[in-house]
């Protein structure tokens, strides 16, 4: 894989000296950026911690990833690995050694510099299994543990104890060591920057750093002034004031408010968002571009069951590959692109995101929707008759029903919800459907596991190997299944991802994640529904954005907040 060239550029601002920054490039070098303004985006939920070692859901690390470094991550514009906090690095003994060396100058928002201590703190805790970071997987290959070692302040080296694919994608957040250390030689670094802490006291390495947080209506983020990245002529970023996220009740919510102006981007979830927004572009009333279809989201979506239930007769049941496969079958995909989605969108069989053709197939099991098969299988297992209510039962007379649960304000997923509950009916199965909240739904699944059946998703990416929190035995989200009984097809999937994880040859990576596909599909530990197509907006008045040919469902519509402006 190419190296990036990176281009080291001194500066003397004042008090601040960056002697060796990172340059990010913007998407359109005619383009003329103004320093100052407010980027406005939005959420459906407040985020449940600042805290890199708690967080496991987007509505925190969407914020997180604002404030905190990491070593490493994807060129926007290639997809190849480029420098972050690292500005460079060596592959050494077989790709089995890399030395990664850090930005000297570079600090953190109280003025403290940013050294390999800090790395290799971060790293000791994020591997800790008595911490439960959902980084975990990142720091141990087929149970052995990568080491990380300081070799000096600016230098840290990676030690695999076999080859790793993604070896040099970092992407993990780096902590400041003096703020967390004494708190994690207490027991208690879970316990830092919950959402009551003091904006003052949570310290950024990032563009960004938290001003303001009020719950169930923003969070408010302000530049970082000593962030350590420049643009090519040499300006320090970001040239944003702030970046704020207005919480929203659910997506019609947001979508009011980019119509209104008054938020900056928004991606419409189906064909009815996309004809409004046209509508208002074509009034003259709102001075946005949209550009509909523009791919397929990397998101999926799908149904899983709690196979470790208090109730034995439903573990039983939820353990049963016929009932998935009947479960399968009963979710009609074409009505849920249409009418959940306007017609805007692909049906999902299998667990990597359609996007990402390098390891994407069609060529899985697919239970097309057919509920006559959905109940000769449930016959097989038993359900052969029904109650006076028209609901399937067991030999001992006991109902097929469950209860499904989805995030409340995902408008798209309630609508999913909905006509599969109506579907399963049909035939006689009695799905208990409500939603909830976001953060309540993420405590169920993590802690509690107080639940039949959730709809969710999961973000997607383009490397396989960062899903092993999921697909792994041990991954902290193998979230139908924590154990300790596992199916053979799980040992197999472990396996899988071990190896695909660990093997470099690309055409070799893809044949074992194929079979990885087909294997989930056949088995449905998490049953997909659909994926929506990617069709963002945006206001006209922001700059530093892709053009119509350079977006995708993977990079977005900019390729670093660093260099997005607001245009005077």
């Amino acid at each position: 894989m190419r190296k990036p060239i990176w281009i080291l550029v001194v500066l003397a601002l004042g008090a601040l000296a960056l002697a060796q920054p990172k340059v990010f490039k913007a998407p359109n070098a005619d383009e003329t950026p103004v320093f100052g303004g407010d980027f406005r985006d939005w959420s459906t939920s407040d985020p449940k911690t600042f805290n890199p070692f708690v967080a496991k859901e987007t509505s925190s690390t969407d914020v997180i990833g604002l404030m905190l470094p990491s070593l490493t991550g994807y060129d926007p514009y290639t997809l190849e690995p480029e420098g972050l906090l690292a500005k460079s690095w060596e592959v050494k003994n077989n790709g089995l050694t890399i030395v990664f060396h850090l930005r000297e100058g570079a600090k953190w928002s109280d003025g403290q510099p940013i050294t390999a201590d800090d790395v290799i703190f971060s790293a000791k805790v994020h591997a800790d299994p008595d911490v439960g970071s959902n980084s975990i997987k990142s720091f141990e290959i087929d149970g052995s543990p990568i080491v990380w070692t300081k070799i000096d302040d600016y230098t840290v080296q990676a030690d695999f104890p076999k080859p790793y694919a993604p070896a040099l994608i970092q992407g993990w957040y780096i902590v400041p060591k003096h703020v967390f250390e004494k708190a994690y030689q207490e027991g208690k670094v879970t316990e830092m920057w919950d959402v009551g802490t003091d904006p003052a006291k949570i310290v950024s390495g990032g563009p960004f750093m938290l001003d303001q947080f009020v719950q169930g209506e923003r969070v408010v983020l302000k530049k970082n002034p000593n962030f350590w990245g420049v643009d090519e002529k040499g300006n320090p970023l970001p040239y944003l004031d702030r970046y704020i996220i207005t919480t929203v009740g659910d997506l019609n919510a947001a979508l009011a408010k980019f119509l209104a102006g008054e938020l900056d981007l928004f991606a419409a979830s189906n064909a009815d968002q996309v004809a409004q927004i046209i509508e208002r572009i074509d009034s003259g009333k709102l001075d946005a571009t949209i550009f509909p279809n523009a791919d397929v989201t990397t998101g999926t979506n799908f149904i899983f069951f709690n196979w470790n239930s208090d109730d034995p007769w439903k573990a039983q049941l939820f353990r049963n590959k016929k009932f998935r496969q009947a479960i399968a079958h009963l979710m009609d995909k074409d009505s849920m692109i249409e009418l959940a989605l306007g017609g805007l969108g692909k049906p999902q069989w299998s667990p990597i995101s359609i996007p990402v053709k390098q390891f994407f197939t069609d060529d899985v099991a697919k239970f097309e929707y057919n509920p006559e098969k959905a109940a000769q299988l449930l016959a097989e297992i038993g359900f052969r008759n029904k109650n006076a209510q028209g609901v399937l039962v067991d030999a001992s007379g006991r109902p097929l029903e469950f209860r499904l649960s989805t995030n409340q304000g995902n408008n798209v997923r309630e609508k999913i919800a909905q006509l599969f509950t109506e579907d399963a009916k049909k035939i006689g199965v009695n799905v208990k459907y409500a939603p909830i909240a976001f953060n309540e739904l993420v405590r169920q699944i993590l802690n509690t596991r107080d639940f039949d059946a959730i709809l969710i998703g999961l973000t997607g990416g383009i490397e396989p190997a960062f899903s092993r929190n999921v697909w792994e035995l041990d991954g902290p989200l193998h979230m139908w299944n924590y154990g300790p009984d596992f199916q053979s097809f799980e040992i197999l999937i472990d396996k899988l991802m071990k190896q695909g994880a660990t093997t470099l040859e690309q055409s070799k990576r893809r044949e074992i994640y194929v079979r990885f596909q087909q294997v989930v599909a056949e088995n449905l530990p998490l049953t997909y529904t659909v994926a929506p197509a990617y069709n963002p907006a945006r206001l006209n008045k922001l700059g530093g954005l892709f053009a119509k040919d350079q977006i995708t469902s993977i990079v977005g519509q900019y390729p670093y907040i660093e260099t997005v402006f607001v245009k005077k």
